[in-house]
């Protein structure tokens, strides 16, 4: 099982290679439109308790995966601290917007009673998925969050964000820290509805400027990490600092994280010589290469990964989530490419 291959430190006869995607449930499967076009707007959907299940569902009827990731957003935090979050068809989120050392900084939210709709969703999920099939819990990250709620969107670049980062420390660091404690709380609430596994999402980490990495990323995760466990929550968890370069090689030692998420961006020799070796990696095939109906290179590349990653603990994914136009087909063929390179090497 996914759970116990990213606790393993020894590992005495090489496991199966797992697989999942990151955003396996969405917009690339045909029958996620009719789910849908069920709630007439997106935060309503992921407050729809019989939505989140058959969203979370959907991916398993089409692939044989390992792991199924609850369906929700990221933005639930920011929603739930009433910044008045919508999603609009090609604009895609937004927010009101912070105004560093003028927004007063919502303190005592529920989140358990705010997001209750999707405590009952794993609740159910767990009991009625088989034992083999992990179910993941999620949040963002504190940077990635914050990024959002002062931009008021995503952005290029987030430069009120990194403004608000130099010219306003004191009231970020607040921000930072109260969106630590929320986080938690949402983690918390899953494992103990039953998620096998917990994902932290930096989806903006690589815009922190380098001499903050550590305050804003590994820091926070750390902190997030050590509450959890504080609170008895054991289950492991898996880090996702997207883009973040060189940066990953400490996140990897002190972000306290079970297992490591790589973008396709990095070399996963390097990785292998760098990278923490206590914890598991996930990750690394360009979502991309699922687009295109003749790929002559997705055998070779998906191969290649396997190969390198033989002898280490590692879970088959993309770097990101799979696109609204990759190709149900291409996926299949990667999992069957994997599970018979699990046949060969058994």
């Amino acid at each position: 099982m996914l759970k116990n291959l990213i606790n393993e430190t020894l590992v005495s006869k090489k496991p199966d290679i797992p697989i999942w995607f990151l955003r396996q449930a969405g917009r690339h499967i045909p029958e996620y439109f009719e789910i849908r076009r069920k709630e007439t707007n997106f935060i309503n959907f992921c407050l729809n308790e019989d939505l989140i299940i058959k969203s979370t569902k959907l991916p398993l009827k089409y692939y044989d995966l390992d792991a199924a990731i609850i369906f929700s957003d990221i933005l639930m935090i920011p929603w739930a601290m009433d910044r008045n979050v919508k999603f609009t068809k090609s604009f895609g989120p937004s927010l009101k917007p912070m105004i560093p050392n003028e927004t007063k900084i919502l303190q005592n939210v529920s989140i358990n009673t705010k997001l209750k709709p999707l405590k009952n969703s794993i609740r159910f999920l767990r009991k009625d998925l088989p034992k083999s099939i992990g179910l993941i819990g999620f949040a963002g990250a504190p940077w990635t969050l914050a990024s959002y709620m002062i931009e008021g969107r995503g952005s290029k670049d987030f430069i009120e964000t990194r403004k608000a980062l130099w010219s306003s420390n004191k009231w970020f660091k607040e921000l930072i820290e109260t969106l630590v404690i929320y986080i938690v709380d949402k983690l918390e609430m899953q494992a103990k509805a039953g998620a096998d596994i917990l994902m932290l999402f930096d989806s903006w980490s690589h815009m922190i400027p380098s001499c903050f990495f550590n305050d804003y990323a590994i820091k926070p995760t750390a902190k997030i990490v050590d509450i959890l466990r504080s609170r008895k929550i054991n289950v492991p968890i898996i880090g996702f600092p997207f883009k973040a370069g060189a940066s990953i090689i400490k996140y990897s030692y002190e972000s306290k994280v079970d297992c490591i998420s790589l973008d396709w961006s990095v070399d996963l020799r390097w990785a292998i010589k760098n990278i923490n070796k206590n914890i598991a990696i996930q990750g690394n095939l360009d979502p991309v290469s699922l687009i295109p109906l003749n790929s002559d290179s997705l055998r070779e590349k998906v191969l290649n990964i396997l190969d390198v990653m033989i002898e280490k603990r590692f879970i088959f994914n993309v770097g990101h989530g799979l696109t609204p136009d990759c190709k149900i087909n291409n996926v299949k063929e990667v999992i069957n490419i994997v599970r018979g390179y699990n046949r060969k090497n058994s």
